[in-house]
C-alpha cells in the first residue's frame, strides 16, 4: 500500500510540472532545441531536492506528532491537492506564461513547482514512509511528464493542461485519504 500511495503522490506532483510544461511550450512560442531536456532536468532536480528537504524536517519533527501521523499527513496532502485544484480553476494560462527558453525562467518555475514537493516530503517524513522509493518515483514521473509536456505542448494545448492540473490535485487527495486510512487501520 505504501508503494501505491507514494506513486499517486509522485504522479500528482509530476502533473503540476506537466501542466506548466504544456502551457509554457504551447503558448510561449517556439521552444529552442535542448530546452525541453533542460526543463525536465531542472524540474526533476528541484522536486527531488525539496522532497528530501521536507522529509528531513518531517522526520525531525515526527516525535511531536506521535499517534497522529496519518492525520497530519492527510492535512498536509489535503492542502496541496486542494490548492492545485483551486489554482486550476482560476488560472488564465495565457496571462501566466513565461518565455521558457530563458534559463532563469526554468529555474524559477522549477522552484515554484517544487514547493508542493517540499510539503509532500514533510508528510512522508512524518509518516516514516520510504523517502528513497518516493524520491525515485518523484524523479521518474516528473522527468517523463515534464519532457512529454514540453514535447507535446503545442499539440495538447492549454485546455488539456488545465485538466491535468485537476488530475494532479485529485491524485494527491486520493494519496492523502489512503495514507490516513493506512494509519487508522
Amino acid at each position: 500500500m505504501e508503494t501505491l500511495i507514494l506513486f499517486l503522490l509522485a504522479l500528482g506532483l509530476a502533473m503540476d510540472c506537466f501542466t506548466i510544461a504544456i502551457t509554457n511550450s504551447s503558448v510561449s512560442g517556439l521552444v529552442k532545441p535542448g530546452i525541453p531536456l533542460k526543463t525536465a532536468i531542472a524540474f526533476t532536480f528541484a522536486q527531488v531536492v525539496l522532497a528530501f528537504a521536507g522529509y528531513w524536517l518531517g522526520d525531525t519533527l515526527k516525535h511531536m506528532f506521535a499517534g497522529q501521523e496519518g492525520l497530519i499527513a492527510f492535512i498536509i496532502l489535503g492542502i496541496i491537492g486542494s490548492k492545485m485544484i483551486m489554482e486550476a480553476r482560476r488560472k488564465h494560462p495565457k496571462t501566466k506564461v513565461f518565455d521558457i527558453n530563458e534559463a532563469r525562467v526554468i529555474v524559477i518555475l522549477s522552484l515554484a513547482t517544487a514547493m508542493d514537493a517540499f510539503l509532500a516530503g514533510l508528510a512522508i517524513g512524518v509518516t516514516g514512509f520510504n523517502i528513497y522509493l518516493a524520491g525515485v518515483m518523484i524523479a521518474l514521473t516528473t522527468f517523463i511528464l515534464t519532457l512529454g509536456g514540453m514535447a507535446g505542448g503545442k499539440q495538447l494545448g492549454v485546455d488539456f493542461a488545465r485538466r491535468t492540473a485537476y488530475f494532479g490535485g485529485a491524485f494527491i487527495l486520493i494519496a492523502a485519504a489512503m495514507m490516513l486510512l493506512r494509519f487508522l487501520s
